[in-house]
């Protein structure tokens, strides 16, 4: 009997990953997105088609560790590291690279990846402006993603989808029908 995998209708802690792409620039040198206590909020949508193969845009979004009601962490839950980068066509970031879900490179892409980091910026405005002002401009949201265009692995479900855990069930004995 092969593997088997189901829904468990609740996310643990165990689905936050560490999620990261590193892959490099036009001139060789390292570039490294890493996303922390990220989970992929998005569903298995799998397209199957005739000649050929099935790939599966997962997104992985960064957490806050927020432990007091407060909310009062701004850090934002991502990095950017560049190593030993030079101003110029040769710090150009290209397209290939290895995703890692939890530290384990994950998945074969095809049609690579995205990083976003979406931030919503508010202006408070006094009467008399003539546009944004210094010191008066707040950041009041931020989410990161990182969105991995993979080659369906079948064997990486629970580490790809939150609420998915591998099971194993013994074979029922088969009853024998006496004629």
């Amino acid at each position: 009997m092969g593997t088997k995998y189901k829904g468990t209708g609740q996310v643990t802690a165990a689905d936050f990953k560490d999620v990261k792409w590193v892959g490099k620039t036009k001139d060789g040198k390292a570039v490294t997105i890493e996303l922390k206590d990220a989970i992929n909020m998005g569903n298995p949508d799998w397209t199957f088609a005739e000649k050929n193969d099935t790939v599966a845009q997962v997104v992985f979004t960064a957490t806050y560790d927020n432990t007091d009601e407060t909310a009062t962490e701004t850090d934002e839950p991502w990095t950017v590291e560049m190593n030993g980068q030079t101003a110029g066509a040769s710090e150009i970031i290209l397209g290939a690279g290895i995703f890692y879900v939890g530290g384990t490179p994950i998945a074969l892409t095809r049609g690579g990846g995205n990083f976003k980091a979406e931030r919503e910026f508010r202006e408070i405005n006094a009467d008399g402006d003539r546009g944004p002002v210094k010191g008066r401009i707040t950041m009041e949201t931020s989410r990161a993603s990182l969105t991995i265009n993979t080659l369906q692995i079948l064997t990486r479900l629970s580490d790809l989808y939150p609420g998915i855990a591998e099971v194993t069930e013994e074979t029922a004995p088969t009853e024998e029908t006496t004629p």
